[in-house]
């Protein structure tokens, strides 16, 4: 029986809360802000967690666009990143009207991914914290070395520097 508890445990995990320097606004290199919308509010009143992740998806594309202009031009892409994990920790709510601080910076960089790492903050308060698991790929989907000149861009976004 014991056999069988410790391998369904297997089946199921969680990640541990994050670190309290990821809730700090100074420990992101990038820092923009945004104006929540109306309609990102639920029915609760406050705003909705998919609304919150649509935020740090547009903070990843900050960042990846400034480490590599041109990514994400049709037609001249030279470069496709596919998400391969994403956690999300929610940590408190956020009512409309609001104008939300999302920061952005680099956790881990591997030779074919790396970890784009977020936050949101309003009035100073972290909202939320993301790490997306992001995969340089081939046209055929497998994954290559992140290129030089961006793998130099991203060593200067890792989380705890400022731009």
């Amino acid at each position: 029986m014991n056999a069988e508890r410790d391998e369904d445990a297997q089946l199921f995990h969680t990640s541990p809360r994050p670190d309290p320097l990821r809730c700090r606004q100074a420990s992101y290199p990038i820092v923009v802000p945004v104006e929540a919308r109306y309609a990102d509010m639920d029915v609760n009143g406050h705003l909705n967690n998919l609304a919150l992740e649509s935020l740090h998806e547009n903070a990843r594309a900050t960042m990846n666009s400034r480490a590599a202009p041109g990514i994400y031009r049709r037609g001249r892409r030279s470069l496709r990143l596919v998400a391969a994990q994403n956690v999300v920790h929610f940590l408190a709510e956020a009512h409309w009207p609001a104008t939300i601080h999302a920061g952005v910076g680099v956790g881990r960089l591997g030779n074919t991914s790396y970890v784009a790492s977020s936050a949101l903050f309003v009035d100073g308060a972290c909202l939320s914290v993301c790490d997306t698991v992001l995969v340089a790929v081939a046209d055929d989907g497998r994954p290559i070395s992140i290129p030089e000149d961006m793998r130099t861009a991203l060593s200067a976004l890792t989380l705890g520097r400022r731009e």
